[in-house]
């Protein structure tokens, strides 16, 4: 069922597309644009280099929360065959900005500690706790509960999570590999390093779907209804 439910992933991806991009566009080619101007006005190495980073990771970890709440907020709209604007989607995200910041904080906290505790243990944290901002948007839980909900749910899920993030992951690991291969050897894909990024950020976001996806699942086994065929 994994290749089912990613094909339907996908097709959802396609059939929105357009909105999915004008919401999360505007914001990763500004963060791109942000890490393309520190490359080129620090040496690299130097403090005023990592202070840059540091500013960097900020401006991230401060527009992540808007736009992929917006992203969140959609995706349900959608399946609801009330599909919001990229406008209102971003409008209507705002107001759930400080509560998923810190479920996203707790999120990276707990994967870093997994991962760094023979890696393995990360790896079940970041599908467990993967249904953690839908329920922090959609269900409107605090960030504790968001979490802590999420690794209960995902429990009959893991596997199905598991499966079809790594074949995403792996299907964009293996588009990005020619380019790695050609500055490999020599080619100077430097004009093009920002569009690549914006472009797999944005195909990041197939990711998002194929988990809302299975959160659908969840929730409609869970109610006793059959599963949504989008």
């Amino acid at each position: 069922m994994t290749l089912e439910y990613i094909r339907q992933s996908l097709f959802f991806f396609r059939r929105h597309f357009g909105t999915i991009a004008r919401i999360q566009l505007p914001f990763i080619i500004a963060l791109n644009l942000l890490g393309l101007l520190i490359q080129h006005s620090f040496e690299p190495g130097s403090t005023a280099m990592r202070n840059a980073g540091a500013l960097l990771m900020l401006a991230n970890l401060t527009l992540l929360p808007v736009y992929w709440g917006a992203t969140i907020l959609f995706l349900q709209s959608a399946v609801d065959s009330q599909p919001l604007g990229a406008r209102q989607a971003i409008l209507a995200g705002l107001r759930y900005w400080r509560r998923l910041l810190l479920t996203y904080l707790m999120m990276a906290v707990a994967v870093t500690l997994g991962l760094m505790a023979l890696i393995v243990p990360g790896l079940i944290a970041g599908v467990r706790l993967a249904f953690a901002d839908y329920v922090c948007v959609l269900e409107n839980r605090k960030p504790v509960e968001s979490l802590r909900q999420s690794w209960g749910d995902t429990r009959d899920y893991f596997w199905l999570l598991f499966k079809g993030m790594l074949i995403i992951f792996g299907g964009l690991f293996l588009l990005e590999l020619p380019f790695a291969l050609l500055e490999q050897r020599g080619m100077d894909l430097a004009p093009f390093d920002t569009l690549l990024g914006i472009l797999f950020d944005l195909f990041g976001t197939l990711v998002t779907v194929y988990g809302f996806r299975i959160y659908c699942l969840m929730k409609d086994e869970t109610a006793g209804a059959a599963p949504r065929s989008e």
